[in-house]
């Protein structure tokens, strides 16, 4: 009878896992006051809130500024707003795989930060310094630059503030499910004050100081963030989740032509990369279990590789991504239900006006 319980080629975890080349220390091995951690979150919440507050600042009025001022038509211009959405929504998956495999949330926050001042700037100076004629290319380089600078921020800042609190704590797990609370306040009231207070100012004061106002914000909380640095705890880069699901895919492609789990010695049982609960073994989507059948090259190895062999909870987690695809799928009409708002309310205002 096969043997599920067995670790096979375990390796021990360097030491240098708990801190990277920068310096970098897990946060759980860094131990600190809970105030602290608070204090930490704090700076992050602004920094959140300042983001919500330029990016709906931008967008939320944006077709209006490509009719009326760049002169394009109303379904061109509903195209390029979508299209920048859907870029700006798939640049997230870059960023998430770029903090965890190689910079670490807190500079990914950083450059992604810069960038995204910088898209700001540029976004600033089309509307204010540059001729109508020649506006167009730098608007939209600037709206880019943006989608980059938000593909680094979104996947990192709310877990980098959820690093600071220790959930081995009792009193620090508690007060993170209460930092989410105040998270969600924040995120609210920047961008409803994006709304009331931007797109007023886009149409009634100016261009010009409708998208200077998000390019302060967003100085204003880099700064903010930078006062913070010495305080964060910082999560050392284990490497990209993506990278852990095609090592799955590959490896159960490798082994295709294992005809069942019945042919197996035993399974990789306990991952070395794993510090979280072992996940068991399920019947669904058996394909992906030849990934962690040990076969005689496997056995023949000395050291186990990633790419031809992979723990049960590594194949389960793919399996649990799997099982989210159709709550995935049921939400694209919704979004292009959603995505139809503007054009039909810009519309309805032109023909009421």
């Amino acid at each position: 009878m096969n043997n599920y319980s067995t670790p096979l080629l375990t390796t021990p975890i360097s030491a240098a896992a708990s801190q990277d080349a920068h310096g970098d220390v897990n946060p759980f091995q860094a131990k600190k006051p809970m105030k602290n951690s608070w204090k930490s979150a704090i700076f992050i919440i602004v920094v959140e809130m300042a983001q919500r507050f330029a990016y709906f600042g931008v967008s939320g009025n944006l077709i209006t500024y490509l009719i009326n001022v760049l002169g394009m038509p109303i379904s061109t211009a509903a195209k390029s707003v979508n299209v920048w959405h859907g870029v700006s929504a798939l640049f997230p998956l870059l960023g998430a795989f770029v903090a965890d495999s190689y910079l670490g949330r807190f500079r990914t926050i950083l450059f992604s930060s810069i960038i995204y001042l910088m898209g700001l700037v540029l976004l600033t100076i089309s509307v204010s310094a540059i001729s109508l004629v020649h506006r167009k290319p730098i608007f939209f380089l600037a709206l880019y630059v943006l989608s980059v600078g938000e593909g680094g921020h979104k996947p990192c800042v709310q877990t980098f503030a959820a690093d600071q609190f220790d959930e081995n704590v009792p009193e620090e797990k508690l007060a993170k499910s209460s930092f989410f609370n105040w998270w969600y306040l924040g995120i609210v009231i920047g961008s409803t004050a994006a709304i009331l207070v931007i797109i007023y100012a886009q149409e009634h004061i100016g261009w010009a100081i409708g998208f200077g106002m998000p390019m302060i914000a967003v100085a204003g909380a880099l700064l903010v963030f930078l006062i913070g640095k010495k305080r964060y705890r910082r999560a050392v880069p284990v490497g990209s989740p993506f990278t852990r699901m095609m090592q799955v895919m590959v490896a159960a492609v490798r082994k295709r032509n294992v005809s069942d789990m019945n042919d197996a010695q035993r399974v990789c049982y306990q991952d070395e990369d794993s510090s979280g609960p072992a996940l068991a073994r399920t019947n669904q989507f058996k394909f992906l279990d030849k990934a962690m059948i040990i076969d005689e090259t496997d056995v023949l190895n000395q050291k186990r590789n990633k790419w031809r062999l992979c723990s049960v909870n590594q194949v389960e987690v793919v399996k649990l991504v799997f099982r989210l695809f159709p709550i995935w799928i049921s939400t694209f009409m919704f979004n292009v239900a959603i995505a139809q708002t503007q054009h039909i309310f810009y519309q309805t205002r032109q023909h009421n006006g």
